[in-house]
């Protein structure tokens, strides 16, 4: 039985080679999400514009549903945008970072709370209760990322580069 450490020549070419190939269609994935977000973002974008202007001229009363309509629209398409920078700064620099995610995370739970918020103006009795107990839930969520985000910066230590990374050991670089 050969040991692990004594491969053949060639395996190592072609382990190399096959990993190419992955981190090639990686890309190429990565690509394809980046174009669908962009795609969704400006549907959705004219999609909540369009639709701010109905509402606005269907009803004079309205105009407070219509702007809380738009904000959670607009809300919704800072989101993908934000996804769109991570997935575009893991194509450009071949890095996956966090704390995109974790902004994606507080802006969605502010665009539950604007949404509970208005609910809670109009509900009473146990929904109201319900939807105070998921306000302060959001709430607490929105504190604990924002302690991530802030510990994740204030740090000494990165996040770990797996081996085949550039700039990790395995490659020759150094971390």
């Amino acid at each position: 039985m050969p040991r692990p450490d004594s491969a053949a020549p060639g395996d190592g070419q072609a382990r190399s080679a096959v990993a190419r190939q992955f981190r090639r269609a990686e890309h190429g994935l990565y690509v394809a999400v980046a174009v669908a977000l962009a795609a969704a973002a400006a549907i959705l974008f004219a999609q909540v514009l369009v639709e701010f202007g109905r509402n606005v001229l269907a009803d004079d009363d309205a105009l407070s549903e219509a702007l809380l309509s738009l904000l959670d629209g607009l809300l919704l398409v800072f989101i993908l945008t934000e996804l769109l920078h991570t997935v575009t700064a893991v194509v450009s620099e071949n890095v996956l970072s966090t704390e995109p995610f974790l902004i994606v995370g507080i802006v969605a739970a502010i665009r539950r709370v604007v949404v509970a918020t208005a609910e809670a103006g109009e509900a009473g009795g146990p929904r109201f209760d319900d939807l105070m107990v998921e306000i302060g839930v959001l709430f607490a969520g929105v504190v604990a990322l924002g302690l991530t985000i802030f510990l994740l910066r204030h740090t000494s230590r990165p996040e770990p580069v797996p081996a085949h990374e550039p700039g990790s050991e395995g490659d020759g670089g150094g971390a």
